[in-house]
């Protein structure tokens, strides 16, 4: 079984153990996530027109986030017609009850020593994982999206978190956690969680994908065709399961979700696109579900600031007051 949202795999020290125990492979490295190339522009520039917005009401501001290049994410408020009010570092996601700031911290984990090979003992290594929340501007109050798994009877654990796009109030979050048993190699697991800031809380938006077993099949095409001999041979034929989607936008800011699907492999065929022992695919999703429909296409403010700001990778949008 692989690892998805709401599932304990990842913190379930026993499940590990086994994977580890079952697989006769060699360690292999984890491959560094890929990095979109973008070209730098010049931060937007505050104009009159977006001056005088400043004193409009919150509410019928827009806030937009991403990034410029390889920069850190940024969130820009925008004013009628796309013109920018400020700019400020980080996520700021709207709700009806406000702004509220994405912010992360590395915690440390307590982690065990364990029994080595010919009756060796190695001493407790490294342990530090993230604690994510939103923060609601000028009150302080905090809705804690993902808190830090504990050690277990890991030697060495590594958590990470990171907001990989948003639709309206709906946040898209990845987990990976590496795990060292003292076994034959360590093991990373992916988990998925949407997250919710109106209703503060996590929903089950996969449960929502409509038309899964088409996303099966090109998924399977995509991981059919990418193998060679030897990992054919050791491949098992289940159906990829449905693990993450993710939404992207295009140059005008139209919403596209994209959806993957991972499907069981040895240790050594892994991609490192999601948990050790599973190789992974991504394909388009053609349906978007029905609680995401209202922020498919973006309001004029938000397509006229990407005209004018070329070369802004939009990670998502959102309005205060906006009903679904």
């Amino acid at each position: 079984m692989l690892l998805r949202a709401g599932m304990p795999c990842i913190r379930a020290a026993a499940l590990i153990a086994l994977l580890t125990l079952i697989s006769g492979c060699a360690p292999r490295s984890q491959p560094a996530s890929p990095v979109p190339l973008e070209i730098p522009v010049a931060p937007a520039q505050r104009t009159t027109e977006a001056q005088a917005a400043g004193n409009a009401a919150p509410g019928g501001v827009v806030l937009v986030w991403g990034s410029v290049g390889d920069g850190a994410p940024r969130t820009w408020h925008l004013a009628e017609g796309g013109a920018v009010i400020r700019e400020e570092p980080g996520i700021v996601v709207a709700t009806r009850r406000g702004e509220w700031r994405w912010e992360t911290r590395e915690e440390q984990v307590a982690t065990s020593a364990c029994e080595m090979g010919l009756g060796g003992m190695r001493e407790p290594g490294e342990g530090t994982a993230t604690r994510a929340a939103l923060v609601l501007r000028g009150k302080g109050e905090r809705q804690e999206v993902l808190s830090p798994p504990d050690g277990d009877e890991s030697n060495e654990i590594h958590h990470t978190a990171a907001l990989i796009g948003s639709v309206g109030p709906y946040l898209f979050i990845e987990e990976r956690t590496y795990t060292d048993l003292c076994g034959a190699h360590g093991f990373e697991g992916a988990a998925f969680v949407a997250w919710d800031a109106e209703r503060r809380a996590a929903v089950d938006l996969l449960a929502e994908v409509r038309g899964v077993t088409g996303l099966q099949s090109a998924a399977e095409a995509l991981l059919d065709d990418g193998e060679d001999g030897a990992e054919a041979t050791g491949q098992e034929r289940d159906a990829p399961e449905l693990v993450q989607i993710a939404p992207a936008y295009d140059e005008r800011g139209a919403l596209r979700l994209t959806a993957q699907l991972a499907r069981s492999a040895c240790y050594a065929c892994s991609d490192g696109a999601w948990s050790s022992y599973s190789r992974s695919a991504v394909v388009p999703v053609e349906r978007t579900p029905a609680r995401l429909a209202a922020w498919a296409s973006p309001p004029p403010d938000v397509r006229a600031f990407l005209e004018r700001t070329p070369g802004v990778r939009l990670g998502g949008w959102s309005q205060a007051g906006q009903e679904e």
